[in-house]
């Protein structure tokens, strides 16, 4: 009896653990993508900009033309956060998306998978109203630019991450009414 408790803990401690790492993982996904892209330019500006890729082209922020090739959030973010009036509110909304992501981050290397989804469909709720602002005001796509890669990627890890809570809850769950019985 005891082997075959052995065996049954063994598998359920290294489905756990990988899904607790796939869960990590995601989050990290999330993070990340504040990073990556969220507009594209398209060829035209790129070859625009290798001929002059140091003129700075906002000079508030600090961006030239080379870096507003590829716009992340965090540039956005920069950028929304060195004008005046209003504006500051998107630099809110994008570091706020920032910081819930990060904060399903930690929940997901806690090993809370519910918590972990709960602020992970925050942050996918927070960059579709970006998205959904961003297409309102025109300013995205346009002439030059269309959307970067970090839109789906918020799309793509709440997804799994909501997938992988939703498993490893069930894994948790079979786990105890195993350990129950053979307990018993």
């Amino acid at each position: 009896m005891d082997e075959k408790k052995e065996r049954l803990d063994g598998g359920y401690d290294g489905m756990l653990i990988a899904t607790r790492v796939a869960l990590a993982v995601a989050a990290v996904g999330l993070v990340i993508a504040f990073f990556l892209p969220w507009a594209s330019a398209d060829d035209a500006y790129r070859e625009a900009a290798a001929q002059a890729p140091e003129i700075v082209v906002y000079e508030d922020a600090g961006i030239t033309t080379a870096q507003a090739a590829d716009l992340s959030l965090l540039e956005f973010a920069q950028i929304y956060g060195s004008m005046e009036g209003t504006w500051t509110l998107y630099m809110y909304l994008m570091y706020g998306l920032l910081g819930i992501s990060a904060v399903s981050l930690l929940c997901a290397a806690a090993g809370k998978p519910v918590v972990t989804s709960v602020f992970a469909l925050l942050a996918c709720a927070l960059s579709r109203l970006l998205v959904w602002d961003y297409e309102d005001r025109g300013a995205l796509p346009n002439a030059t630019y269309d959307w970067g890669i970090a839109p789906a990627i918020y799309l793509g890890a709440t997804v799994a991450i909501v997938a992988i809570a939703v498993w490893m809850v069930v894994i948790r769950r079979k786990g105890k009414a195993t350990q129950a019985t053979v307990g018993a």
